[in-house]
């Protein structure tokens, strides 16, 4: 696993979080006093968050740090990659939207 993999899926990680608490990106930017572009780029997998930010990210959102840091192995991330991302996506949909896409990857399948 390498850079860009642990920043992608940190940003997920933390988009999912925040949507499950309902959070707007700009109302969560408020709670932890970063700009919105900058939780933007954590989310997209461009930055890193500062300590500091997790930490308040870790305490506003109610993650365990043990389960946040929950990653696969490197020799299995590699060889599971576009799955583990695919699945850490629709982590972060709605029962709706989730009921969507399995339709969608029925249509694809048959």
């Amino acid at each position: 696993m390498n850079e860009k993999d642990i920043k992608t899926l940190v940003g997920l990680k933390i988009k999912n979080y925040r949507n499950s608490a309902k959070y707007t990106q700009e109302q969560l930017c408020n709670l932890i006093n970063i700009d919105i572009s900058g939780l933007s780029k954590i989310e997209n997998g461009k930055n890193f968050p500062s300590f500091e930010t997790l930490f308040k990210l870790f305490s506003i959102l109610k993650i365990m740090p043990a389960e946040f840091f929950d990653f696969v192995e490197t020799k299995d991330f590699e060889s599971n990659k576009d799955s583990i991302l695919v699945a850490e996506k629709i982590k972060g949909l709605s029962q709706k939207e989730k009921l969507k896409v399995l339709k969608f990857i029925d249509i694809l399948i048959d």
